[in-house]
């Protein structure tokens, strides 16, 4: 019997929702220290097999220099790796922290103009031209929302696997991928709708400390300020809202790397892993487990390269499924 990957996303939707309803802080470290490393992996593998989406040879140059950027400054932050640097070093890596998040931003354009124009040249061009704009933006606090805090966490997990699942249904014309993405747009709407429970006060000291030391409360803090639920100036582990928010991101992650699992019979990525690289995957990804079960905030840091690198590779493809669900839609209108 063939498995219909649509039912088994269903599924999976409600899973993550009901899993993020019950544990709404647990689950969110229980995905992103096992599930995160074994999808960065595996995505970067198929990635690389589709040639990374873009004809450009610079492209995957400009991930890797724009990752370093991202990454350093967390990586020499380390109290390991500081105390033992020359003084010099750390005034270096002091410098380059402000223009991270002009890094992503940077990406997310070069991705734009890589796939969009043709014309070398006027590629030039325009990422000078968005490179002096986020030049300019690096101080202004919408941005740094946006670029910083949003784009690489719930805009990548959350938006972009619902555009990417818009881009499959229009594909394929799927009346069950369409509900799956309708359910995922209205996911927000049934936790706001959900009643609160007792057992969400009831939170570990590992589980605190791990949120605090990681400084995964700010995703928390910044979302509850820009929906205006909060000034931003404080975080409440047992707070109704605070509680919900996270059940919002910890559904968001989970589903996220689940949805990537179950397209295996639809874009195939296990087919480009052999015995080879099975074994190399399967090791990064058991240290990876390892390392987050010793540490986690010492894995988080780690393994910021795959992360950010991962995130950055995708970028062709989020803007693949825009520009189709552009196209597609402006052919009805034309047509």
């Amino acid at each position: 019997m063939k498995l219909n990957v649509d039912t088994l996303n269903t599924f999976l939707i409600l899973l993550s929702l009901v899993v993020a309803y019950i544990l709404p802080f647990e689950l969110f470290l229980i995905s992103y220290a096992i599930l995160g490393p074994l999808h960065y992996i595996t995505e970067i593998n198929w990635i690389k097999n589709k040639s990374y989406f873009v004809n450009e040879k610079y492209w995957l140059t400009l991930c890797i220099i724009l990752t370093v950027i991202v990454v350093v400054p967390a990586l020499f932050g380390l109290n390991f790796i500081e105390d033992n640097l020359p003084e010099s070093w750390v005034t270096s890596i002091d410098y380059v922290r402000p223009y991270t998040n002009m890094a992503i931003f940077l990406c997310l354009v070069g991705a734009f103009i890589a796939l969009l124009i043709k014309n070398k040249r006027l590629q030039l061009v325009l990422f000078l031209i968005f490179g002096i704009v986020s030049y300019f933006s690096i101080d202004l606090s919408v941005f740094n929302l946006i670029v910083g805090i949003l784009l690489p966490t719930l805009i990548h997990v959350y938006v972009f696997t619902l555009l990417f699942m818009w881009y499959g249904v229009l594909k394929k014309e799927s009346g069950i991928g369409g509900f799956n993405v309708v359910l995922l747009l209205l996911v927000p709407l049934i936790i706001y709708l959900l009643p609160s429970q007792e057992n969400w006060k009831i939170i570990s000291d590992y589980v605190k400390n791990t949120y605090v030391e990681s400084k995964f409360y700010l995703l928390n803090v910044y979302v509850s300020k820009t929906i205006g639920l909060s000034d931003g100036s404080n975080f409440n582990f047992t707070d109704v809202i605070t509680s919900k928010i996270q059940l919002f991101i910890s559904f968001a992650y989970t589903y996220h790397y689940l949805n990537w699992f179950s397209k295996t019979t639809v874009i195939g990525w296990h087919k480009t892993i052999n015995k080879q690289k099975l074994i190399i995957l399967l090791s990064i990804w058991i240290t990876s487990v390892a390392l987050y079960a010793y540490n986690f905030k010492l894995g988080l840091i780690l393994l910021l390269f795959l992360s950010f690198m991962h995130v950055f590779l995708e970028f062709p493809i989020n803007v693949i499924s825009i520009k189709e669900i552009i196209k597609h839609y402006n052919n009805k209108l034309t047509g």
